[in-house]
């Protein structure tokens, strides 16, 4: 009889362990991506950026997903994300992940060619897809212009592309808003508005439809 309490025992206990481990894989249902280029005001060097965006599918949960890995296996380069370092987005109730900042630490130009792109779960599931960056991407166009704001009493937008947006950050450079705006001028109370007053930083965000491609300039400081 204590021999077959024993075995019950170890059977519950079996079952119990495949319950717990049983959870559904990840799935990358998408990736959107796009090379922005960016500059800071007070330099001229210019560090091309990927940023890049997944939306995950987990029947666990966003919760469940652990980390996010880019990796350029030829150059033997990855980029790691988690739920501290990547920016969540919901739209239309699903769940997107990822960064707009993925670019390398020596300012040096990313690598064309194959990235793979990996979503791994707590339970070590994973999915992956693969997105080809070509060499082309990662070069200024021959005629180009940089978006730029001038700051005084009111902010001056001077940029040569119809695609503007004005992001808002707070101190900690968190993000308070974006908006929509085309080159002029801007008064100052437009920016301040809906954020209590938070408001510290601002960039200027334009697209380029011809390549695909983005410019970025800033932050520039606006509350000092």
């Amino acid at each position: 009889m204590y021999l077959i309490n024993i075995i019950k025992v170890i059977i519950f206990l079996s079952l119990l362990f495949l319950n717990s481990c049983s959870g559904a894989a990840p799935e990358i249902g998408q990736i959107v991506w796009q090379i922005n280029f960016l500059k800071s005001p007070e330099k001229t060097e210019i560090l091309p950026t990927l940023s890049l965006f997944i939306l995950v599918e987990d029947e666990d949960g966003i919760t469940d997903i652990e980390s996010l890995y880019i990796i350029h296996d030829e150059s033997e380069l990855f980029w790691k994300l988690n739920s501290e370092t990547w920016i969540t987005k919901v739209i239309s109730g699903k769940n997107w992940v990822g960064s707009n900042k993925i670019s390398m630490n020596d300012h040096s130009s990313l690598p064309s060619g194959k990235y793979r792109i990996m979503v791994i779960d707590k339970a070590g599931d994973r999915d992956s897809l693969t997105i080809n960056i070509a060499s082309g991407m990662l070069e200024l166009p021959d005629v180009y212009s940089f978006p730029e704001l001038i700051i005084g009493s009111d902010i001056i937008i001077d940029s040569g592309f119809s695609d503007n947006t004005l992001r808002v950050y707070d101190e900690p450079m968190e993000l308070l808003k974006n908006l929509k705006i085309e080159s002029g001028t801007i008064n100052r109370s437009i920016i301040m508005k809906d954020t209590n007053n938070k408001a510290h930083w601002i960039s200027i965000y334009s697209y380029n439809p011809d390549e695909g491609t983005g410019f970025v300039c800033g932050p520039y400081l606006i509350n000092n």
